[in-house]
């Protein structure tokens, strides 16, 4: 199981990371091993600084596909779920000046909070109100409306190039509001119509 992740998919967080939006859909992969659910603990390792949340929709993919059309391209999920891309901003920002990729700032174990998966049938994944709260104070909140790349379009643009499985997670992208997270923090990361995933950091 993969987590393919869309970086820079609302506007207001490309501006407030003084990115030029995007002309294609900007990848990258978490492994599976960052994965942590509701209750766990956000561990930040030993010398890592600057840890920030970016609450995202999760889309599960039910079934495997290549070269998916666009317009068959929401068939192939089945389930959605709220995911919290946990990012180590100063090594992410390192890693970006030298034209390193992220695998370590984004790919650290507990860095990837998923909420129960729920069932995709019946939801409009483009009509759905993202939070995340530090300790009870709203720091992030979107309509899915307002991404850049519709999940269709990359889901269809990514299974050009890799095939996507039963059981692969698509995260769709942050808003902006990104903020440092530590220790004794309390983070709660909800989606309408989905859920939330909730995590102390440590």
């Amino acid at each position: 199981m993969k987590i393919v992740c869309v970086g820079w998919n609302y506007m207001s967080h490309a501006a407030e990371m003084d990115r030029a939006l995007p002309e294609e859909p900007l990848i990258f992969l978490k492994p599976s091993t960052c994965i942590i659910g509701d209750g766990d603990e956000i561990r930040i390792p030993e010398g890592v600084t600057n840890v920030q949340h970016e609450v995202e929709l999760a889309l599960i993919f039910g079934k495997t596909g290549k070269n998916i059309p666009e317009e068959e391209a929401m068939s192939y999920i089945s389930g959605l779920a709220v995911f919290n891309d946990v990012t180590a901003r100063d090594m992410q920002a390192a890693d970006r000046a030298k034209g390193n990729p992220w695998d370590l700032c984004k790919g650290m174990d507990t860095f990837g909070p998923l909420s129960e998966i729920v069932p995709a049938e019946g939801i409009d994944i483009g009509d759905l109100e993202m939070l995340l709260t530090v300790n009870g104070e709203a720091r992030q909140k979107v309509n899915t409306g307002r991404m850049i790349f519709s999940p269709a379009k990359v889901i269809a643009y990514v299974s050009r190039y890799m095939t996507l499985e039963a059981g692969d997670i698509l995260a769709t992208g942050t808003p902006d509001g990104i903020s440092e997270i530590k220790p004794g923090d309390i983070v709660c990361a909800s989606i309408t119509k989905i859920g939330s995933v909730t995590n102390r950091v440590a």
